[in-house]
């Protein structure tokens, strides 16, 4: 990946990082559960999962480009297909309410464990990783090595992600008597 790749890839991911998911406003429900502190370190159980996403993309990639850069064209354009449909159905689907209940305050390895699970089962991420990540995969270079430097900068994103949606449950903490 060239830097000025990077430098496009960098806000792109941002965005998505930031955009409301199950996992950030799970963050957000974590925090007004139980403290801004507990819900960055609960939503860090995520991570794992995204390292072996970004993985078993890396490996996949590894085998296409070996098939050919023809297979990766068409990897490309399947992916940026996949984003133009999901665009189409955010975009129509209707806006939803949520409402939230109140509950007792979860124990951090639960909300840890809830944070992996969402995760491994995330659209947006997957989605992510699949589509969006073969977009900037240069042919004749080693993918694993790119997928990599993707992967370590939506990582750090992510954390920042996290901290930033539990910092915005703080203020909103429900108290259980």
């Amino acid at each position: 990946m060239s830097w000025q790749a990077w430098l496009i890839f960098v806000p792109a991911c941002i965005g998505m990082n930031f955009f409301p998911g199950p996992n950030n406003l799970l963050a957000l429900v974590n925090a007004t559960q139980a403290g801004a502190r507990d819900a960055i370190i609960a939503g860090l159980g995520r991570l794992p999962v995204m390292v072996v996403m970004i993985a078993a993309l890396a490996a996949g990639l590894e085998f296409l480009m070996a098939q050919g850069a023809e297979t990766l064209l068409w990897v490309r354009w399947f992916g940026a297909g996949y984003l133009v449909w999901m665009g189409w159905q955010a975009w129509k689907s209707a806006q939803v309410a949520i409402e939230f209940e109140q509950v007792d305050r979860p124990t951090l390895g639960a909300m840890a464990w809830r944070e992996a699970g969402i995760a491994s089962t995330n659209p947006k991420l997957i989605l992510i990783f699949t589509a969006f990540f073969p977009q900037f995969v240069v042919p004749g270079i080693d993918p694993s090595a790119q997928i990599a430097w993707m992967g370590g900068t939506f990582v750090l994103i992510e954390v920042a992600a996290i901290a930033a949606y539990a910092k915005g449950g703080k203020g909103r903490r429900v108290h259980v008597n």
